[in-house]
């Protein structure tokens, strides 16, 4: 019966539904980070003009060393931040389509969200229709749809609109391979001309579509046996010329990434793309194959992520030979869905390990995994003994985790996305005290749950009709202990043994502090006076333009418990500020505000 349905026309769309249906629950989330920015600029309530973009909805920092100081002076970007960060992306498209938001819906976020469940449920009838006509097999087909609607890794980059561009960009590159595939198979020519603007399309979308080409270098190598190899690369070139006229366009407006940890632009960086590659990708396809989340990667220190990468690397070798033992790829298109899911992937590594970076490459992955379960399950009797027994077992267990735990661990994360961003904003923008406008204050952070946060918190305290004060800076990282101390009237010093550190930091590789650097946050001037053996500013001085004691100064810090104001301390003395489980403040916070 289930082999039936697997290969019947109504398996996709009931994929299609069923996917949509598991993340449903997520469209009551509303806002969160980015999506506050772009309704600032769509509504017009700031402007970042942009070249070559229609709104700026994508640039964070733009390179600009008079603009970063701008944003550094404004308390947007933290001051260990690097005066040439850059960190801007060209989306013409998935501008244009969240502009259409705002025409449509402009105050009800739910209809957005809508907006984004209906073009994934496009994604998954897509993708349906581009297995089924890659392989004959309907059952391996049917299930590869099944597989890709119930990840679980998907909810995010579904539910937060501001990643609208990732479903823009899956869609682009399923109609890229689909028309790319019938072109090859001998239909109308038309389709390669389609084909190469649904490419133009998709890098108009998101920087992503960039991934295209790993799946039509695997069409190439695997899918094409009966033409001589310089036949099939040949037909790669005028998608290689799309790609590369647009990077060189991406590179002359000013877009792409500069001096953060988090971002890596393999054109202005390949060495360093490389390490990135080597840790992330491992940390990413362990996300993608056993479920293990990759969120936490980017926060652990690089001899920690080391250690990660290599045991990830390990149990997807494993996984690897099981694959091979059972046959697994004897088949062209498992090893066309292995490579290009694999190709897919890289490209990802470019940017923090965010789980929901894995969409596209989940094309080919659920491709593979629906071939590996059916070869599995169909020799179960035969394949016997401690090599092949064990190798049949893994591949049953991993496809158990995906068609079961998958769906479920997806549906319940649905249903809990709005009580996680109430809980951060609870937390951290929500939490900081009203505002007297009439009155010039100036709100200086310890330790927010996330300092890089500040980039969007005086925008979700105006969302929610809070008041700013006159200007608001982060002083220290994350989460972290130090000690403040008193050095005069007018000068404070912050010690942080773990150094001060971020994604959207500073990257010390490139831009190492040294002991005598000097920053500057409006009126308030900064002194690094000791570094941590990476070259991270580890006690810092900040100078004050009047007395540290007047009445507009407001010191915060954070612990479990919630937020609480500090005292500067007397001249000589100094005051401890622990650090704190972000976690455990998260659920106070919640709690906090259902009371």
């Amino acid at each position: 019966m289930w082999g039936r349905f697997l290969s019947s026309r109504w398996c996709i769309p009931v994929a299609a539904l069923v996917g949509m249906l598991l993340i449903a629950p997520a469209t009551n989330m509303g806002l969160m980070g980015d999506d506050y920015l772009h309704r600032s600029l769509l509504i017009g309530q700031s402007a970042n003009p942009q070249p070559g973009s229609l709104f700026g909805l994508f640039t964070f920092a733009d390179g600009n060393l008079i603009a970063n100081q701008s944003l550094i002076d404004s308390g947007r970007l933290v001051w260990w931040a690097s005066d040439n960060l850059r960190i801007a992306f060209w989306r013409p498209l998935a501008e244009l389509s969240q502009w259409l938001d705002y025409q449509l819906w402009p105050d009800s976020p739910v209809w957005m969200h809508v907006h984004n469940l209906l073009l994934y449920g496009l994604m998954i009838l897509l993708v349906g229709r581009l297995f089924s006509e890659l392989d004959t097999d309907k059952q391996q087909s049917g299930m590869a749809t099944m597989l890709f609607a119930g990840n679980m890794l998907h909810v995010f980059a579904v539910a937060w609109l501001a990643s609208r561009n990732q479903m823009l960009c899956g869609l682009l590159l399923i109609l890229t391979l689909l028309a790319y595939h019938r072109w090859r198979s001998g239909q109308s020519p038309l389709y390669g001309y389609l084909a190469g603007l649904f490419l133009i399309l998709g890098l108009f979308s998101a920087e992503a579509s960039v991934q295209t080409a790993g799946y039509l270098l695997a069409y190439a190598l695997f899918l094409e046996p009966n033409k001589p190899l310089w036949i099939r690369l040949k037909a790669l070139l005028p998608f290689a010329v799309i790609v590369l006229a647009w990077k060189a366009m991406h590179g002359h407006l000013g877009y792409g990434s500069f001096g953060s940890p988090g971002y890596v632009d393999p054109t202005s960086n390949l060495g360093q793309f490389g390490i990135s590659l080597v840790l992330r990708l491992p940390a990413l396809m362990l996300a993608q194959w056993f479920g293990v989340s990759s969120v936490m990667f980017e926060q652990l220190d690089r001899a920690t992520q080391a250690i990660y990468a290599g045991a990830a690397a390990i149990a997807l070798l494993a996984l690897t030979y099981a694959v091979y033992r059972v046959g697994g790829f004897k088949s062209a298109i498992a090893r066309f869905y292995a490579t290009g899911s694999v190709l897919a992937l890289a490209p990802a590594c470019a940017g923090y390990p965010f789980d929901r970076l894995t969409i596209n490459s989940d094309i080919g992955a659920s491709g593979l995994l629906s071939v590996m379960i059916l070869m599995a399950w169909h020799q179960r009797q035969t394949l016997r003994g401690w090599v092949m027994g064990s190798a049949k077992n893994l591949i049953l267990l991993i496809g158990a985790i995906h068609l079961f735990i998958f769906p479920i661990v997806k549906l319940g994360s649905s249903a809990i996305m709005k009580t996680l961003v109430v809980s951060g904003e609870a937390q951290a923008a929500l939490a900081i005290p009203n505002a007297d406008p009439n009155q010039t204050q100036h709100f200086l952070l310890m330790n927010l749950p996330s300092a890089e946060g500040i980039y969007y918190i005086p925008l979700v305290r105006q969302y929610h009709g809070m008041s700013n004060p006159t200007s608001m800076h982060a002083l220290g990282p994350n989460n972290q202990a130090m000690t403040m101390t008193r050095l005069d009237d007018v000068s404070l010093r912050l010690s942080v043994p773990t150094g001060f550190r971020g994604t959207i930091a500073r990257d010390t590789r490139l831009q190492p502090f040294k002991v005598g650097d000097t920053a500057r946050m409006g009126d308030i001037t900064v002194l690094v006076e000791d570094i941590t053996a990476d070259k991270t500013p580890k006690t810092v001085s900040f100078r004050l333009p009047d007395s540290a004691d007047n009445a507009h100064w407001y010191f915060f810090a954070w612990k479990e418990e919630g937020l609480y104001r500090i005292q500067a301390p007397a001249i000589g003395k100094s005051v401890d500020i622990a650090s704190y489980d972000i976690g455990k403040a998260a659920l106070n916070a919640l709690n906090s505000k259902k009371n």
